[in-house]
């Protein structure tokens, strides 16, 4: 539902823009709208135990009826244009814009990277169970997990406010699939433990070129979330068949290691069997048998 937070955020931050608060104070309401939404994903999984895919599809259609409560079904125009002036400003001729956005990147990154806790995520995405055995608080990673997803979406909705200097009632429709895909291709594992930031960024890059190349191809746009689902379908099958054949080498290793150990195991003790055969037969010869010079 990452979609319809950026939608509910945006809207959000529309009206604190149009109430007249300052511009770093409406930032934080959508960033604390985005956050609450995000909070609510969390408890109904991890605290009441639905299934993810049951809540966050729930919420979706709670987030979007929200926006059209808010709105009316109408757009959220003449946003002072104090919101523009980050898409507009330049810094080393780079909009303001990106420059907060890859602030923000590589940030997330560094902590990802450097503080111990937040490895956790990986733990956690890999092997649930095997993370709880060690120790790690599983609930509360993936509570801090969801909370935080509805925190960028939030962010993404200033990004995109800025961008457009508007709020329509379209704002993250069909977010979720492109923003499944983008990770996905950039390798991050739909079943946990894998993955990286700058891998993400990577998708997320590649899928916006994609987007770009059908624009200039003249391809109407309303074959986006189409081309978004096949380049996730195609990832996912690859991703499939990758793993499917790690797996098979791993256990054809293992079962040749098992097989070289029973038989190193057999020829020894054949050698021992052996051995001990042949001294019986020495230590009988010069008692019971005939001693030959």
């Amino acid at each position: 539902s990452v979609g319809a937070i950026a939608g509910l955020s945006a809207v959000v931050f529309g009206f604190a823009l149009n109430a007249g608060l300052p511009l770093p104070l409406a930032m934080v309401t959508a960033l604390l709208t985005g956050t609450a939404c995000g909070m609510v994903n969390a408890a109904g999984i991890v605290l009441a135990g639905i299934p993810p895919i049951i809540m966050t599809l729930g919420t979706l259609g709670i987030y979007r009826g929200l926006m059209r409560v808010l709105t009316g079904g109408s757009w959220i125009e003449s946003i002072p244009h104090n919101i523009k002036a980050l898409a507009v400003t330049r810094i080393l001729n780079v909009p303001l814009m990106v420059w907060g956005v890859g602030a923000l990147v590589i940030l997330v990154a560094i902590l990802m990277h450097k503080i111990r806790w937040t490895r956790n995520f990986y733990a956690v995405g890999d092997n649930s169970e095997g993370a709880y055995l060690l120790g790690i608080n599983t609930r509360l990673t993936r509570f801090v997990a969801f909370t935080l997803a509805g925190l960028f979406s939030g962010a993404a909705a200033i990004v995109f406010v800025g961008q457009i200097g508007f709020v329509p009632m379209q704002t993250g429709d069909g977010q979720e699939l492109k923003a499944i895909a983008a990770v996905v291709l950039g390798g991050v594992s739909l079943m946990g433990g894998t993955g990286s930031v700058w891998s993400a960024v990577i998708g997320a890059l590649f899928l916006t070129a994609v987007d770009s190349m059908m624009i200039f191809l003249r391809i109407p746009g309303s074959w986006n979330n189409a081309v978004a689902g096949a380049v996730l379908l195609l990832v996912v099958v690859m991703d499939y068949m990758i793993r499917r054949g790690a797996q098979r080498r791993r256990l054809a290793a293992r079962a040749a290691e098992m097989l070289r150990a029973d038989d190193t195991d057999d020829g020894a003790g054949g050698s021992k069997s052996g051995g001990r055969s042949g001294a019986t037969a020495g230590a009988a010869g010069p008692v019971g048998g005939e001693v030959r010079p």
